[in-house]
């Protein structure tokens, strides 16, 4: 660097000339550099070989006709203490305010997305409250019936109701008949002899089967044997429990739930002795070579038929002790 006041060569870092100790803390003016300008105007940037601004036409202060580009203009010092130069103006990338009258009308209306997006979710809703409101899963979950068994016998109805009738049936039923406990228990005992009746025939038919398989048949045809007198066996306790069940209390039928209790009885017997009969069967490798004990299953210490015995009671009184209307 050379110093302003005696030309003397000084590091450029120094503060202080070493030879005239002049101050070097000074702020330097800068030398603009030759070339294009920036419009005072509107801030475009103007060639020097241009006479006018390209932006808004103001006169180009650097320009001189007929003067080299690179020559700079004579008068351009005077020029830079008067001239005032301004900011290059810059474009926001904000958008200005639409014009009055100019929004668009798609703005306020939904996209096509969110208002299906929206469909859906009202149809499901709508759904979920449709089915909490039928319960198709549970017909009876808003059924006001009664359910609850009532004793009857009080009101001039032995015995017991499992369904109030009459006004809960609705509509369809209010004038009919209420079934008195006598006939409710006559059509429950009247469907037990029926039942009774039924197990008998097939008891027969199971017996009939252990006489011509019983020495001759092969193992698989045994053991189905023994299965259907099994499940026969089932049947008939069952409906015997379900005799005890029937309400009585009034006396008329009475004496029919007894028959109808002695009847299972004696077809139970029957039953235990047939199946006894078909598990000895069932358990010996080869009949066949055990003919004799095999016929001698169903024979009691007397060498009478047990099962006959059973049956003949049962054939001589179940028609005799079938239930009748009273």
């Amino acid at each position: 660097m050379i110093c302003p006041n005696c030309g003397s060569s000084v590091p450029d870092d120094a503060l202080r000339c070493p030879a005239c100790r002049a101050e070097l803390d000074v702020t330097m003016r800068i030398p603009k550099l030759d070339g294009p300008v920036w419009c005072e105007g509107c801030g475009s940037l103007i060639p020097l070989d241009s006479p006018t601004c390209p932006g808004c036409g103001l006169p180009n202060p650097r320009y001189v006709e007929g003067a080299e580009k690179s020559a700079p203009d004579s008068s351009e010092e005077a020029l830079d203490s008067e001239r005032t130069h301004a900011i290059p103006r810059i474009e926001s990338a904000i958008p200005s305010d639409p014009e009055e009258g100019a929004t668009n009308v798609r703005d306020g209306l939904p996209r096509t997305r969110v208002f299906i997006l929206s469909l859906l979710i009202g149809v499901l809703a709508m759904s979920a409250i449709v089915l909490l409101i039928t319960h198709p899963w549970d017909p009876n979950a808003f059924d006001t019936k009664a359910k609850t068994e009532a004793d009857t016998s009080m009101a001039g109805f032995p015995g017991h109701v499992s369904e109030l009738q009459g006004q809960d049936k609705g509509d369809a039923n209010q004038g009919g008949e209420v079934q008195s406990g006598d006939d409710a228990t006559f059509d429950k005992l009247t469907d037990v002899h029926s039942t009774l009746g039924q197990i008998a025939s097939a008891v027969d038919d199971n017996e009939d089967l252990f006489g011509r398989i019983a020495v001759t048949g092969s193992a698989e045809e045994r053991a189905k044997g023994k299965s259907a007198a099994d499940d026969l066996a089932i049947r008939c306790s069952n409906l015997i429990d379900r005799i005890s069940t029937i309400d009585v209390s009034s006396g008329t039928y009475e004496e029919d739930a007894q028959n109808m209790t002695t009847l299972g009885s004696w077809l139970r017997n029957r039953l235990d002795a047939l199946c006894e009969a078909w598990k000895t069967d069932v358990a010996m490798d080869n009949p066949a070579s055990q003919k004799d004990e095999v016929e001698s299953l169903l024979l009691n210490s007397d060498g009478a038929s047990v099962t006959k015995s059973y049956k003949s009671l049962f054939d001589q009184n179940y028609e005799d002790w079938k239930p009748q209307k009273k």
